[in-house]
C-alpha cells in the first residue's frame, strides 16, 4: 500500500520524534556546560578534523556562525584550530584531549536516557526501530 507524497501524519510523528530527542539533547548539553550548538558542533567534529565551511554545511548553518562556536570551545580548549595541510588558507576544527572526554560523557547521557524508556522493549521492536531510524535518515539525506 502506497502512501500520498503529502503525509501529514507521518510529517507530525517525525517531527514530535526529533522534537523529544532535541529536549534530550538539551538538557544533556546543559549538564555538560554547554548550549546545544556546542554540543551538536563538538558531536560533529570528533573524531575528525573539518573546516568551518564543512561544519557549516553539515550544521546546515552561516560559516559566521560557526566561527563564534569555534572562538567559544577553542576558549574552553575543548577544539582547536591548524591549518590545511594541503592548503594553508583552509583551517580545520578538531577536537583536544578535554572535548572528546567530553563528547562520550554527552553521548553516553544521551544514549542512556533514549534507551532507558526503550528498555523493556522485545528485541525485534528494538531491531525494527533501529533499521527505520537508519533508512529514514538516509532517504531524507537525499
Amino acid at each position: 500500500m502506497s502512501h500520498p507524497a503529502h503525509d501529514p501524519e507521518l510529517a507530525e510523528a517525525l517531527l514530535e520524534l526529533c522534537c523529544v530527542i532535541e529536549g534530550i539533547r538539551a538538557a544533556a548539553s546543559r549538564e555538560l556546560g554547554l548550549t546545544p550548538q556546542q554540543a551538536q558542533l563538538l558531536t560533529t567534529v570528533a573524531p575528525q578534523e573539518l573546516t568551518h565551511g564543512e561544519l557549516a554545511s553539515q550544521l546546515h548553518c552561516d560559516k559566521t556562525n560557526i566561527t563564534g562556536l569555534v572562538d567559544r570551545l577553542e576558549r574552553r580548549e575543548l577544539v582547536r584550530r591548524r591549518p590545511d595541510a594541503e592548503d594553508r588558507r583552509v583551517t580545520k576544527v578538531f577536537v583536544t584531549d578535554q572535548g572528546a572526554e567530553l563528547v562520550t560523557r554527552f553521548r553516553k547521557a544521551v544514549s542512556t536516557a533514549i534507551a532507558e524508556p526503550l528498555a523493556s522493549w522485545p528485541a525485534t521492536r528494538h531491531h525494527q526501530l533501529v533499521t527505520l531510524a537508519r533508512t529514514t535518515t538516509e532517504a531524507l539525506r537525499r
